[in-house]
């Protein structure tokens, strides 16, 4: 007989994600296992003219004081993208730090894009949605070459990473088609879809450097009350 062992975060979240939100996973099943098609209504990221080009950008935004670990906006995620529940193929990641901080990590679509700026031309697997101005991956041509991944890491938030199982690139947010499900299954609300003022350098935050200045916070605020 097979032995099944689980971390502790995964069955916190295994339970959360099944005694908290039931009704949204169940109906992540039922929708579609594609993303939302780009452009569609009820959440367009973009703001675009008439020849369909990028005006303005959007991002996922995270309230970092009020995220809890949970995991559900990971569940939610590879239930919509891979119908599977792997918080290890999630374009939002969550990272655990002491004491008991936790940091959701997601990719902000920088304008620049370095990432796409680094995938070899002969591949091209990474390109940049002509409705929506999320940055797209295409693991059909996905060598799993790390050149996205370290150049996300040396300038970034590092939110890009290879997949161990398939050695394909994964973390790239394609914010759903314009309707990100993470932020729509958040119980604690702290996702949100905001229009973007910097190219992403300024948004691309390390989670270690968000954790810190959050813990220095709390600890002053704690202090001074």
């Amino acid at each position: 007989m097979t032995r099944l062992t689980f971390s502790r975060r995964e069955f916190v979240v295994g339970a959360l994600a099944g005694a908290t939100a039931g009704a949204g996973i169940t109906a992540a099943l039922l929708r579609k296992s594609s993303s939302v098609p780009s452009g569609s209504s009820g959440g367009s990221v973009f703001h675009t003219d008439r020849a369909a080009r990028i005006t303005t950008l959007s991002y996922v935004s995270v309230d970092h004081a009020r995220c809890t670990g949970c995991g559900i906006c990971e569940a939610e995620c590879t239930l919509v993208h891979d119908r599977s529940f792997d918080p290890g193929r999630s374009r939002i990641r969550l990272h655990h730090f002491e004491p008991a901080l936790d940091i959701a990590s997601v990719c902000t679509g920088c304008g620049d894009a370095p990432c796409i700026a680094a995938c070899p031309k002969e591949v091209g697997a990474l390109s940049r949605d002509r409705l929506t101005g999320a940055i797209l991956l295409n693991e059909g041509k996905c060598i799993g070459c790390g050149a996205c991944q370290k150049v996300c890491a040396q300038q970034r938030s590092g939110v890009i990473r290879l997949r161990r199982d398939e050695k394909k690139a994964v973390g790239i947010c394609d914010l759903c088609g314009g309707d990100p499900a993470c932020v729509k299954a958040c119980p604690e609300h702290c996702l949100s879809l905001v229009p973007a003022n910097q190219d992403g350098r300024d948004l691309a935050t390390p989670p270690a450097a968000i954790a810190r200045s959050l813990s220095r916070n709390l600890y002053r605020s704690g202090r001074d009350g």
